[in-house]
C-alpha cells in the first residue's frame, strides 16, 4: 500500500516529462514494456497534452486485472492489495477509494478504453522513461531490468520466469453479439424481408379478387372465359404460395448470411491475435541476432534478415487489422449497426464430429427445398395450360408448342434437382475435409504441447533460452487458433448442407 501511494506522488512530479509527448501524433509513439514492443489495435494518441493508451494492454501487461462494467463504463484494476478505478469521461480515478486527479479524462475510442499512460504505469509501481529521440516510452515492472545501453548482452538463460505465449484482444467493446440477436437484427433491418411480407399481402388479395370469377373447376377445355379465368386464378394461387415461401427462404438466406459474416469475424479476430504475437516473435529474434553480432558471434546479415521479417510481420498485422475492420464492416451493414461499432461476439462454435447418411439427406432436400416446390408448381401450370387448351380459339399458341412449355419446366425442375443433390453431395465431403484437418492439427498439438513442456523444464534448470520457450509456446497458439478457424468453417458449412439453397438465397435475402 505504501509503495503504491508513493509511486502515485511520483507521477505527478513526472508531468514536465511527459509534456513533451504533446506534439506527437497518433501512430507515432512506440510503447515497451518489459522488454516487448506493444501491439495495439489502436495506437497511441494524445489528448490534453497527455499521452493515452488502450487499457488492456498496458494494465495486463504489468500484471494487473482488470475487469470491465460496460453499464457502467467503469474499469477496474487490481494488483496485490492495491486497486485503481476509473469511469470513462472523467478526471478522476480511485486508488483504494481514494480520488486521485487525472491530467486527462479516460475516453473510449472506436471500442477501446484509452488511459494517461503515465498514471496507469506509476500506479502500479513501474518504471517509465521517454526517449525523445526514438518517441518511445519504456515502462518495466521487471526485477532483474535489462537496459542494452547500459548493461553486456548475453545469451546465457535466466532463472526467472518462463514467457508464455498470452492472446489478448484489446478492445473494450460497447456490447456484446450473440448470433440469435445478430439475425433478429438482420431480418428486422432487411428490406428484402419487408418486400416479401408485401408481396404477400398483395398477391392474397388479387388472388382474392380473381377468386371471384371462378363459377365452378373445369375439368377440361370448354367454355373459353371460364377456362381463362381459371387459369388466371391458378397462376394468382401459385404467385401467393410462391410468395409465402418466398418470404421463408429470405429469412433463412438471412441467417446463413449472418452465420457467415459472423464466423468469418471471429477469424479476423484470431488472425490479428496471432499476427502480434508473430510480431514479438520476431522482436525477439532480431534482439537475438543483435546480441549475436555485437558478440561477433554472427555478421550483419542474420540482423538484416531478422529486421526484414519483423518489418513483414508488422506489415502483415496491418493487414489482419484491416481486414477485421472489413469484416465488422460488412456485419454491420447486414445488422443495421453503424460501420465504426464494434462488440463482443458471444457464440464460438464447438467441434463436434459430423456424423449423416447423405444420401437420406438428398432425399430429404429434393422434398423439402422451396425452389424444387416452385419448379414442380410450374410444370403443374403448364400442364393445365395444355389440358384446358381449346382448338377452336383463334390466335392461339400452338398446340405443339404449349406441350413443348411443359417439357422446359420438367426439365427446369429436374435442372434444381441435379443442382441440389450435387451440392448436397459437395458440402458433406468438403466437411469431412475440414474435419480430417481438424484431427491432423489436433494431433500436432499434442505434440506441440508436450514441447512446450520440455521448454520450460528446460529453462527453468538453464538449458533453453527465453527464446526456445516462446516460440515453443506460440506453436501451440497458432495450432490452437488454426483449429478454431476450422471449427467455425465447419459450423457455416453445416449450415449449408442442412437447407443448401440458402447459399443462393443469401445475397439477396441480405439486401438491404
Amino acid at each position: 500500500m505504501k509503495r503504491f501511494g508513493v509511486a502515485l506522488l511520483s507521477t505527478l512530479a513526472l508531468t514536465s516529462m511527459f509534456a513533451n509527448l504533446a506534439g506527437a501524433q497518433s501512430g507515432d509513439i512506440k510503447v515497451i514494456i518489459n522488454g516487448v514492443t506493444q501491439q495495439y489495435t489502436q495506437s497511441p494518441v494524445v489528448s490534453q497534452n497527455t499521452t493515452l493508451v488502450p487499457l488492456r494492454g498496458v494494465f495486463e501487461s504489468l500484471g494487473a486485472q482488470v475487469e470491465w462494467d460496460s453499464k457502467a463504463k467503469k474499469v477496474t484494476a487490481s494488483k496485490n492489495d492495491d486497486t485503481l478505478a476509473l469511469n470513462v469521461g472523467s478526471k478522476l480515478a480511485y486508488k483504494n477509494s481514494a480520488p486521485v486527479q487525472l491530467d486527462a479524462a479516460t475516453q473510449i475510442q472506436k471500442g477501446q478504453v484509452f488511459v494517461p499512460l503515465r498514471f496507469v504505469s506509476q500506479s502500479l509501481g513501474a518504471k517509465v522513461n521517454w526517449d525523445q529521440t526514438t518517441r518511445t516510452v519504456t515502462i518495466s515492472n521487471q526485477a532483474d531490468e535489462i537496459t542494452t545501453g547500459n548493461q553486456t548482452n548475453s545469451l546465457s538463460s535466466k532463472p526467472f520466469v518462463a514467457p508464455v505465449t498470452k492472446v489478448t484482444y484489446d478492445t473494450y467493446y460497447n456490447d456484446s453479439l450473440t448470433y440469435d440477436d445478430a439475425v433478429k437484427l438482420a431480418i428486422a433491418d432487411s428490406t428484402s424481408v419487408k418486400t416479401a411480407e408485401t408481396n404477400i399481402d398483395q398477391s392474397g388479395k388479387i388472388m382474392k379478387e380473381t377468386g371471384k370469377n371462378i363459377d365452378f373447376v373445369p375439368a377440361e377445355a370448354g367454355d373459353e372465359g371460364q377456362d381463362k379465368a381459371f387459369k388466371g386464378y391458378a397462376q394468382t394461387n401459385l404467385n401467393y404460395e410462391a410468395a409465402k415461401k418466398n418470404l421463408d427462404m429470405t429469412k433463412e438466406g438471412i441467417e446463413y448470411n449472418v452465420k457467415d459474416l459472423y464466423n468469418k469475424l471471429l477469424q479476423k479476430q484470431n488472425a490479428v491475435k496471432l499476427a502480434a504475437l508473430n510480431i514479438e516473435d520476431a522482436e525477439r529474434k532480431l534482439k537475438v541476432a543483435q546480441i549475436k553480432r555485437d558478440n561477433q558471434m554472427s555478421s550483419d546479415y542474420e540482423v538484416t534478415q531478422a529486421t526484414n521479417q519483423l518489418t513483414q510481420n508488422q506489415a502483415a498485422l496491418e493487414k489482419a487489422k484491416k481486414d477485421l475492420d472489413s469484416a465488422y464492416v460488412s456485419l454491420n451493414q447486414v445488422i443495421g449497426y453503424k460501420p465504426e461499432q464494434r462488440y463482443e461476439l458471444k457464440d464460438k462454435p464447438v467441434y463436434s464430429e459430423f456424423k449423416d447418411n447423405v444420401e437420406t439427406k438428398v432425399s430429404q432436400v429434393l422434398t423439402s427445398s422451396t425452389a424444387i416446390w416452385l419448379s414442380e408448381q410450374k410444370v403443374d401450370l403448364a400442364e393445365l395450360s395444355l389440358k384446358l387448351y381449346n382448338f377452336n380459339t383463334p390466335g392461339n399458341t400452338p398446340y405443339e408448342a404449349q406441350q413443348l412449355d411443359v417439357e422446359k419446366a420438367q426439365y427446369a425442375t429436374e435442372g434444381t434437382k441435379r443442382q441440389l443433390e450435387e451440392a448436397v453431395r459437395t458440402l458433406y465431403n468438403n466437411i469431412k475435409g475440414l474435419e480430417s484437418q481438424y484431427s491432423q492439427i489436433q494431433a500436432g498439438l499434442v505434440s506441440a504441447r508436450s514441447a512446450a513442456d520440455m521448454a520450460k523444464k528446460q529453462f527453468d534448470v538453464g538449458l533453453a533460452t527465453e527464446l526456445q520457450v516462446y516460440e515453443a509456446n506460440l506453436k501451440v497458439t497458432t495450432a490452437e487458433q488454426q483449429a478454431e478457424d476450422l471449427v467455425t468453417s465447419i459450423d457455416t458449412l453445416k449450415m449449408a448442407y442442412d437447407k443448401p439453397w440458402v447459399m443462393q438465397g443469401a445475397s439477396s435475402g441480405a439486401s438491404q
